[in-house]
């Protein structure tokens, strides 16, 4: 096994455990955030609501949402 050597040569390394155990928490903590970024929306409307306040979007939240729709049909 080679030497290497650290930054602070004091510092305790973390082990691989550890190493693995921070990356689920950064990924789960990066997770939390995007969702909270992401807007959300929970319709119960007829049909024609929906289908008639599409109308109010700009083009590129039309294509945002076309994006979204492709990729749930897709999965």
């Amino acid at each position: 096994m080679k030497r290497k050597s650290v930054h602070e040569p004091k510092a305790k390394l973390m082990s691989a455990e550890d190493v693995w155990n921070d990356a689920h928490r950064i990924a789960k903590v990066l997770q939390q955030n995007l969702l909270k970024a992401e807007p959300v929306v929970r319709l119960q409307i007829p049909l024609s609501i929906f289908i008639s306040a599409l109308d109010t979007l700009r083009q590129d939240e039309l294509k945002l949402l076309r994006q979204q729709v492709e990729e749930r049909l897709a999965a």
